[in-house]
This record gives C-alpha cells, sequence and structure tokens, in this order.
C-alpha cells in the first residue's frame, strides 16, 4: 500500500471544546420520542407538505434537497421521526358509488394565475430599515439573497443594513456590547441563540403574541419551536428545517476512480463507518496526492449522532445531560482520529478553509467534502456554471455533484442524522421590531406560501432581461 501522508490529528481537546457548544440529536430516555432516526427500510421520499415536518426530514435524508434549506449544528435539535409517522396520503381521486372515474378539469401544465392566488402573509408595505449584525452579509448569500430582495421591494418596503462583525466569540461579545449600549440591531440569525446560553441571559426579545404559531403559515413549525422554549417563553421561531452535515461528493469523481456510488449504498443499507473508510483508503491509494475528505472543527458533532448518542442533552427546563464519557460518543471520536492517522483527512492542501467554491474546482482529487448539503450544492455549481467573463457563461452545464447521509455506525441499530435549523431572532432593545418581524414572517412565507413560490418559480424560469448599456460586455445580457 502506498505511503499517504500523515494528515493532522483531530485532538481530544478540540472535540471537547466543540462539545460544549453543541446540542445535537438525542437518545437519552427522557427525549427518545425527539431523536431523529431513519431506518434502513425507510427509503420512501418525503415532503413538507400534508407529511409535515416527517414527510420534509425523510425527504431531505432521501436526497430531496428542496426541502433543504446554516453550515454548523452548534443548535442542531433532536427530533424523531420514522416514515411510520407520515399520516397516510389522501388518494389522488375521490371515487364514488356511482363512478370511480376521475375528472380532471385542469391542465397540470397550465401557468398558475398568480395574481388570483391568496397568499398566506400580507406585508404591511412599510418594514422600514433593518439592522442585521452577523459574520456574514445575508444580502449576499445564496440562501437569504432572494428573500432580501424580495424585502427591499415595494411590497415590503423594507431595507437590510449589514452591521459585520468577526464569527466566534467576537460575534456573541459584539451583540452583548450593542445591547448594553443601547444600540441593539434589529436582527441576528440562529447562531446567535447559543442554546441556552444567550437565551438564558436575556438577550433576545420573546416572540410570543408577535408572530401567530398557530397560523397556516407557522403551525408546521410549532412542535420544533417549542424545543428553542426557555421559562415558558419563545424567542426562537425557525423558519425551516436544514440537514446540519453531510457528505458532498462529485459523481464524476466517483466514476473516474471506479468507486461505488455512496448514495447507492446508502438505498441498499450498506452505507456503515467501514464501507466510508475502505472508499477513501482505495481512493488515496491511487495517488498520493488524493485526499479522503475534508472536515471543520464541527463536523465532528454531526458524526458522533450516527451513534444514536449526542455530546450534551439540554431540556427546555435547563436540565442538561452530559454525555461526553458515552461509550458511544468515545468510539465516534476514536474513529474519526483513525481516518486522520491514516493519512485520509486534509491537510491544508488547499488552504485553511475549503469552501464549496473550492472544491468545485478541486473535486478530482478530494473525494468528500463535509458541510451543509444545500449551501454547497448551489455554491458548487454556480462555481463551474458562472465562471467570470460573460462569454464563459455556461448556465445549463449539468453539475455532478452530489451529497449522501453520513454512514451508519455498524453497532447502531438504524441510521441516526443530526439535523439542524435555521431562523433569526429579535435582540433586546432592537428599534425595528415591526419591521424585524416582517422578515422572519417573509422568510417563513418563502418556504411554505405558494404565492411566493410561484413568483419565484416565474423569475427564475422566465427573468426579466437585463442588457449592458456601455463597457466591454455592452449589449450582452
Amino acid at each position: 500500500m502506498k505511503k499517504r501522508k500523515i494528515a493532522a490529528v483531530v485532538t481530544a481537546a478540540m472535540l471537547l471544546m466543540t462539545a460544549c457548544q453543541s446540542g445535537s440529536v438525542s437518545k437519552d430516555d427522557e427525549t427518545e420520542e425527539e431523536t431523529l432516526r431513519t431506518e434502513e427500510s425507510d427509503k420512501s421520499e418525503g415532503g413538507s407538505g400534508a407529511g409535515g415536518l416527517s414527510g420534509l426530514i425523510n425527504g431531505i435524508l432521501n436526497g430531496d434537497t428542496n426541502n433543504s434549506s446554516e453550515q454548523d449544528t452548534a443548535s442542531a435539535v433532536p427530533v424523531e421521526t420514522t416514515v411510520s409517522d407520515i399520516p397516510d396520503q389522501p388518494d389522488s381521486a375521490e371515487t364514488t358509488a356511482a363512478s370511480t372515474t376521475t375528472a380532471i378539469d385542469d391542465d397540470p401544465n397550465d401557468e398558475p394565475n398568480i395574481a388570483e392566488m391568496e397568499s398566506l402573509y400580507q406585508p404591511s408595505g412599510y418594514a422600514g430599515t433593518v439592522k442585521y449584525l452577523g459574520f456574514y452579509d445575508i444580502t449576499a448569500d445564496q440562501k437569504g439573497r432572494e428573500q432580501c430582495l424580495i424585502f427591499q421591494s415595494d411590497m415590503y418596503g423594507g431595507t437590510i443594513e449589514y452591521i459585520s462583525s468577526p464569527s466566534g466569540e467576537s460575534f456573541y461579545e459584539k451583540l452583548a456590547l450593542l445591547i448594553s449600549a443601547d444600540e441593539s440591531p434589529d436582527l441576528v440569525e440562529k447562531s446567535a441563540m447559543l442554546y441556552p446560553g444567550n437565551i438564558s441571559l436575556n438577550r433576545f426579545e420573546p416572540l410570543d403574541g408577535k408572530i401567530d404559531i398557530d397560523s397556516p403559515m407557522w403551525r408546521d413549525m410549532k412542535d420544533v419551536a417549542e424545543l428553542f422554549s426557555w421559562g415558558g417563553n419563545h424567542y426562537y421561531y425557525p423558519h425551516c428545517i436544514t440537514t446540519s452535515f453531510a457528505l458532498n461528493y462529485s459523481k464524476k469523481t466517483i466514476a473516474d476512480n471506479e468507486l461505488p456510488d455512496p448514495y447507492t449504498l446508502y438505498m441498499n443499507g450498506e452505507w456503515t463507518w467501514e464501507a466510508w473508510r475502505d472508499m477513501m483508503i482505495r481512493f488515496c491509494d491511487r495517488d498520493e496526492k488524493n485526499i479522503g475528505f475534508y472536515a471543520t472543527d464541527t463536523t465532528i458533532n454531526g458524526f458522533v449522532l450516527t451513534t444514536g448518542t449526542p455530546w450534551v442533552d439540554v431540556l427546555s427546563n435547563g436540565h442538561i445531560t452530559n454525555n461526553l464519557q458515552s461509550s458511544n460518543v468515545t468510539r465516534a471520536m476514536q474513529f474519526v482520529e483513525s481516518l486522520c492517522r491514516e493519512g485520509l483527512g486534509y491537510d491544508k492542501q488547499h488552504g485553511d478553509w475549503v469552501p464549496p467554491e473550492t472544491f468545485a474546482v478541486q473535486c478530482d482529487n478530494l473525494l468528500f467534502l463535509c458541510m451543509e448539503p444545500e449551501w454547497t450544492y448551489i455554491a458548487a455549481t454556480e462555481q463551474i456554471q458562472n465562471p467570470q467573463g460573460v462569454e464563459n457563461d455556461i448556465f445549463d452545464t449539468v453539475s455532478d455533484f452530489a451529497f449522501v447521509p453520513f454512514p451508519r455506525d455498524t453497532y447502531a441499530d438504524a441510521y441516526y442524522q443530526g439535523f439542524d435549523t435555521f431562523g433569526y431572532l429579535i435582540p433586546k432593545g432592537a428599534r425595528n421590531m415591526s419591521g424585524a418581524l416582517e422578515f422572519i414572517n417573509l422568510n417563513r412565507a418563502y418556504e411554505v406560501d405558494s404565492v411566493v413560490q410561484e413568483q419565484v418559480k416565474k423569475d427564475h424560469i422566465a427573468p426579466e432581461k437585463v442588457y449592458f448599456t456601455s463597457g466591454k460586455n455592452e449589449g450582452h445580457r
């Protein structure tokens, strides 16, 4: 076997530090009903419609990225679902004693008349300027750009003012400083929560009575929002459920190296820790420059959850259970450490940080990128479809990128996967609370409102043509 470069070993200190900031999927007896559990036999497609939360999560785990929507698991929360939780779907056609023939009045290919559709949310049109504190600009982010453009339209009458901050402790310190100085921002995204940390420190406004969680637009998220309640109040209403981490890969790289497709293994119930390791060993043995996987310091969270045991259980009543000495947690940490000792991990060949854009052009020698899959897929695909220069635009290029859930622990009785949520909170003392509430409602409407979805679909399929009027690209769209 070819000798491979020994990559940096994941240290126990780093893992413990990560665990102190992480929530997770739980298999504790007190919260067993809150564990996301996907049986190997649960391969039917899910969705976010009548199936609610169960259908949506199963859809994500079966590769339906339409239902997925932050790149860390610091606020990942526990939920349990199996396919058996999904209520029976109604028959597609009603039958009567007189006839079993279904009459179809409308052509399914007819374009919906948006003007005749009723929206779930009616904005005021006077949202005003909302000050957003963050370590990235949501107006330029792949998953927030469109929502911000809608917010800035005449329909909402809003503007996002971005207040930049470094990430990590500097971000939390800046938030606390602005609140204490009576200069609170109006909006922060969910990573500011550090549940229950900053909520227990009274740094956010409760949303009870300000957003109707029982409304048709929000009711499907009621049980999820309850997981983040504190002291009987609700400070965080997530507008969507996201996957926390997945293994992103290029189907072309898999085929070129004569490796089995990971998603096929998953569907066959054969996607295990050992199958993942063997695949990376075969790949790295082909070329000393090949890299098995790239992971961040929080990726270990998602991997530990495949055992069915979280680092720490946090209940809404403040009870915290430390599982760091669990044999399952220890075994998962040791497995990841062994991957690094075998030279399968990343050793900064492409710099300290490998975003999806880098993975898009380096995936021929980087087999797996351990990141949130929707963001990864969008960013990586845009990287290859839209290179610099109008004449080089190849927007219709089909992407070879795919993703698969973390592999199953061989000793576990099922596939266990962590999941996350995304949404926004309103800091204590925010000056434009009404505008912030409109933005939160907009993001939920973007996920479930058929009027908004049809308009977005229309804008993507037949966008308004904009042409350069001067410069070297004059006349080009």
